[in-house]
């Protein structure tokens, strides 16, 4: 077996061995910039990934949750929706949120694009047994000290299936008040962490309603 001494090669410094240990996914990064697949992807945003920049700048401490716009009709799940991210960003404690957009170094911006029940099974008379409630909504998390998006959602969502004439029967009015608790802790989640991979329903991860 040959040995460092007789091949002439110098043992690796304490101090080059965090960076050789980079070198591999920094050329898996930089070959993903470049190739077919991704040609839009910018270096630097691979390597802030890299370096485990999180979505919130680290210096963000403070974040404002504006109304969420959308129809007039749905004013109130708004409403709630609202008031729910607000409690849970609020609860999480990484952020605090402040009503004051001076006084904020991220804005969160929202409207609900969507609110349906829809049917999904009938009986033998043609009676609605089984139903879907869906809320969609846009998302859009700015940052004002550097003056940039840090990103926008086209649409998330969340959604229930239930019956309000089956056991265990659900009203209409429970269902929906239970879909705007889960999209308002998927928007909590895509705000901080960038993802709410983890609240998707076994029906999501297969494929989307």
């Amino acid at each position: 077996m040959k040995t460092l001494k007789k091949t002439g090669m110098r043992p690796v410094k304490k101090w080059m061995r965090p960076m050789l240990c980079l070198l591999p996914a920094l050329a898996a990064a930089m070959a993903c910039a470049s190739s077919s697949g991704g040609p839009g992807v910018p270096v630097e945003k691979v390597l802030r990934g890299i370096s485990g920049e999180p979505v919130v700048p680290r210096e963000a401490n403070r974040i404002l949750v504006g109304e969420f716009r959308g129809p007039v009709e749905i004013r109130d799940t708004r409403q709630k929706l609202v008031i729910r991210v607000r409690e849970l960003l609020a609860a999480d404690g990484r952020l605090a949120v402040v009503g004051d957009a001076a006084a904020a170094d991220l804005v969160l911006e929202g409207a609900v694009t969507g609110l349906e029940t829809r049917p999904l099974r009938y009986d033998d008379m043609g009676l609605v047994v089984r139903k879907r409630a869906r809320i969609t909504a846009s998302l859009r998390l700015y940052d004002r000290n550097r003056e940039r998006e840090i990103f926008f959602e086209r649409e998330i969502q969340a959604f229930e299936e239930f019956s309000d004439i089956e056991a265990p029967v659900v009203p209409e009015s429970a269902a929906l008040d239970r879909v705007v608790e889960a999209l308002a802790r998927r928007i909590a989640q895509q705000t901080i962490r960038g993802s709410y991979t983890e609240l998707l329903t076994p029906v999501e991860k297969g494929r989307k309603p």
